[in-house]
């Protein structure tokens, strides 16, 4: 059970990491937000990889999340950097490849919250 809180509690902070970040904008301005929450997430990433974990499940729990977690950091360099350069279709598909990262966290919580709620 305290491996599954430790794990979920990584997993909140990045939740709100991730909040955080889909409220920045693409503008020159909101590039530097992007790059915050970037910086974030791969730190996310990283206290994953440092909960100790025992249980195979949670072991591969866990390695989802360090990978959508890098993945939602570099998409939001690439996003921040195509808004620096004013690249339209560059930013279009950065925002594509963020969205899509960030839609690969909801079903790894669950799935973690639903093993970690198990008897």
């Amino acid at each position: 059970m305290s491996e599954c809180n430790a794990l979920v509690e990584v997993a909140n902070r990045g939740v709100q990491s991730i909040e955080r970040g889909t409220k920045a904008g693409t503008d020159q301005g909101g590039s530097g937000e992007l790059r915050a929450m970037a910086d974030a997430m791969d730190k996310v990433a990283a206290n994953a990889a440092r909960v100790k974990l025992t249980t195979p499940e949670l072991q591969g729990f866990s390695s989802e999340y360090q990978a959508m977690a890098k993945d939602v950091a570099k998409a939001a360099r690439d996003l921040a950097a195509a808004a620096d350069a004013n690249d339209a279709e560059k930013s279009n598909r950065a925002q594509a490849a963020i969205e899509k990262a960030i839609r690969q966290e909801d079903p790894i919580v669950d799935s973690l919250n639903k093993f970690c709620q198990a008897p």
